[in-house]
């Protein structure tokens, strides 16, 4: 009998457990804006976090930035993943103007005049409104 009432209860642990973590849909409309940053020292940890603590102070600074989250590339886990970058980061604005705003805001070209193009070699940005 103990063994069936163990079962049961780590059935609706795990049950339960994958109904919390369910993933939300991110609202219809928001605009993405993901940065891809190849460092011209490539693995350079200070130079890699200048960059992620410039992009942070975008999502406290700039108003338009809803969310921001930044961080280094993990190590290569398949031939489909690019793992080339140092440092990726994808914020969240309203719009197509909120991201036209944010690049003219003293913040943002500070940080690229003074962070982000100093120890880059290549940027990339992909642009997406989620649906």
């Amino acid at each position: 009998m103990r063994l069936p009432l163990m079962a049961l209860a780590l059935a609706a642990i795990v049950l339960s457990t994958g109904c919390a973590t369910a993933p939300k849909q991110a609202a219809a409309g928001k605009f993405y804006h993901v940065g891809l940053v190849w460092l011209k020292e490539p693995g350079n940890a200070e130079h890699r976090q200048k960059i992620i603590a410039a992009a942070h102070s975008f999502a406290r600074e700039i108003p338009e930035v809803e969310f921001l989250s930044a961080g280094q590339t993990l190590p290569k886990s398949s031939q489909l993943v690019d793992a080339s970058f140092d440092v990726c980061f994808v914020m969240r604005l309203e719009d197509k103007a909120a991201l036209d705003r944010y690049g003219k805001h003293p913040v943002h070209q500070r940080a690229a005049q003074e962070v982000f193009l100093p120890l880059s070699q290549k940027i990339l940005f992909y642009d997406f409104t989620s649906e």
